[in-house]
């Protein structure tokens, strides 16, 4: 089907390549061996200006073919690029993230490319990539140095997702990477199989853990908001976020459904970011009672109302920790359900002498049964009194009589 200097038929292959996708926005010729030739003659056809999702993986392809499709004068509205499995190199990425024909572009995926620190060093100085958000180059060459050229970069903020596995990268890239202030809007960086021990690991969760937290922060006028619920947060992310510099009157936090255990939750216990929180939602966690224990003693968490600890292991002597914490006193809210508490731990709310102002759960008190008791001591009194008229009543008519 391809020669030497042309490929026949490209308007064919086109055709079938929209019938197989069901529009006039995707082709995929993962399937197809297009070749250099057939690279070119697509760069070349009108027939793509509605072209939104291209893939040409598993081609062959070389410098050549990219330089063709950055070329192209039909690739206006392309937002994702697929090519993987071909030999595009150094080259040919500086072609594809240099030019100013691909304005659309969105998504660049050049896994398995013989792309080195230079392709990185192309990518990470390019004026044209300000609408990227997807950047795979995974199975590629890029090593510390390339990582580094990306971390130093100023041009990627929209980044969302960085996948560089199998690349070589060690700790040292990863570090860097992770103190770079470039990426406020990455969620995920994959580096698995490079060779990363815990410690560059580690680091690479600070850093999305921060950038999560700046997402999820929300400023209302009675103060600071951070939901992070069922976002697989555990003890480790709860360190990162006890040290965060982003707070600032920080008074709601919703950590529920998640991997928290005593250990992280005494990290938050001892942040100073916590001094104004007066909601704390920890329900199906595993915190247990040593973890109340951090909660009750911190010098942070005085000025709680509302505490959800429902489904924490929490057992009688978490309850009791509580009912006898003096720093508890605020609490207008308590939610405990789903622990394995008896009726001793329970009561032992009801009857502390802190938590007066506690309106649930609802509980009846000592001074509550005293004014009951009262109240039906001066009803008694006045139905004896009745009585006694009436009977007064009966004597005087049958004296008149």
């Amino acid at each position: 089907m391809a020669t030497k200097n042309k490929y026949y038929n490209i308007e064919g292959t086109i055709r079938n390549g929209f019938k197989l996708s069901g529009d006039y926005e995707t082709l995929d010729f993962s399937f197809i061996k297009l070749g250099e030739n057939g690279a070119q003659a697509l760069a070349g056809s009108r027939s793509i200006k509605q072209l939104k999702r291209l893939t040409i993986s598993n081609n062959k392809l070389t410098p050549e073919s990219a330089v063709a499709i950055a070329g192209s004068k039909n690739l206006q509205n392309l937002q994702s690029l697929k090519m993987y499995r071909n030999k595009i190199g150094d080259e040919g990425i500086k072609a594809l993230v240099e030019t100013e024909e691909l304005p659309s572009l969105k998504s660049l995926r050049l896994a398995h490319n013989d792309i080195g620190p230079e392709g990185a060093r192309f990518v990470a100085g390019s004026d044209q990539l300000n609408g990227l958000t997807a950047l795979v180059l995974a199975e590629n060459k890029l090593g510390d140095e390339g990582l580094k050229y990306l971390a130093g970069s100023t041009k990627l903020s929209t980044l969302e997702i960085l996948d560089l596995r199998k690349n070589g990268i060690t700790d040292e890239g990863a570090i860097e990477f992770a103190k770079s202030p470039n990426f406020p809007n990455v969620q995920k960086v994959d580096l698995t199989a490079n060779c990363l021990t815990d410690i560059g690991k580690d680091a690479l969760k600070g850093f999305l853990i921060l950038n999560l937290l700046r997402r999820r922060i929300k400023e209302t006028d009675e103060g600071m908001v951070c939901d992070l619920s069922n976002l697989g947060i555990g003890d480790l992310e709860c360190g990162f976020i006890a040290d965060f510099e982003g707070f600032s009157n920080l008074t709601q936090v919703y950590l529920e459904l998640n991997k928290i255990t005593e250990e992280g939750i005494c990290k938050l216990a001892e942040s100073k970011n916590m001094e104004s929180v007066t909601l704390l939602s920890l329900d199906r966690n595993k915190i247990g009672d040593k973890g109340i224990d951090c909660i009750v003693e911190s010098e942070y968490f005085k000025k709680l109302t509302h505490l959800m600890i429902e489904y924490n292991d929490v057992s009688d002597e978490g309850m009791k920790t509580i009912a006898e914490s003096e720093s508890m006193g605020n609490l207008l809210r308590l939610y405990v359900e789903g622990n394995p508490y008896t009726d001793e731990g329970f009561n032992a709310l009801g009857e502390s002498e802190f938590l007066k102002q506690l309106e649930y759960p609802e509980f009846v008190r000592e001074e509550a049964i005293e004014e009951i008791e009262e109240e039906e001591e001066e009803f008694e009194d006045v139905e004896i009194e009745d009585v006694e008229e009436e009977e007064d009543l009966d004597d005087e008519e049958e004296d008149g009589k």
